[in-house]
């Protein structure tokens, strides 16, 4: 009995997120579009890392010959530059980060609707992601608009008091 109690003791630690610190905590979950903007600039890394580290045998996959259309190497660095400018103005809290953090999750929207689009565009087969990467778009969308409009929100409550 006390190993399953261990057990459950273990998954609401990890599923509580209790192995990070308390201060990376409350930073990431501070706002919820926060860690949408992680969630999503860590999943553009691993897509790049996957083009950069599977080299051209990744493209003879019939799932990733749309992704020929941009220069792998262009892509990756496409990816990484916007995941790692999201994770670096994310450090930040400020309203115009705020408001630049959503126009990069709008623009990562527009990342993921592409990457989703060249899913399709090589149906069949039926494939992850090809509803994956549309509801992490739809996700980035309305995250994005919602912090430049709570920063606006924000901005405009400053200027209501003078």
């Amino acid at each position: 009995m006390k190993n399953v109690e261990l057990v459950f003791q273990l998954l609401y630690s990890l599923l509580d997120l209790r192995f990070l610190p308390d201060k990376l905590q409350r930073w990431l979950f501070d706002t919820g579009t926060r860690v949408i903007t992680v969630t999503s600039a860590m999943v553009m890394i691993g897509f790049a890392g996957i083009f950069i580290l599977g080299g051209s045998e990744v493209f003879h996959l019939k799932l990733y010959k749309g992704f020929l259309l941009l220069h792998p190497l262009t892509l990756s660095v496409l990816l990484i530059g916007v995941a790692l400018t999201q994770l670096v103005i994310a450090i930040f809290k400020s309203n115009r980060c705020s408001v630049l953090s959503g126009y990069l999750l709008i623009f990562s929207a527009l990342i993921w609707a592409v990457i989703s689009a060249t899913f399709w565009a090589f149906y069949p087969p039926l494939t992850t992601g090809m509803t994956t990467y549309p509801v992490l778009a739809v996700v980035c969308a309305l995250a994005g608009r919602n912090l430049i409009n709570y920063a606006k929100r924000i901005e405009d409550s400053k200027y209501k008091g003078r």
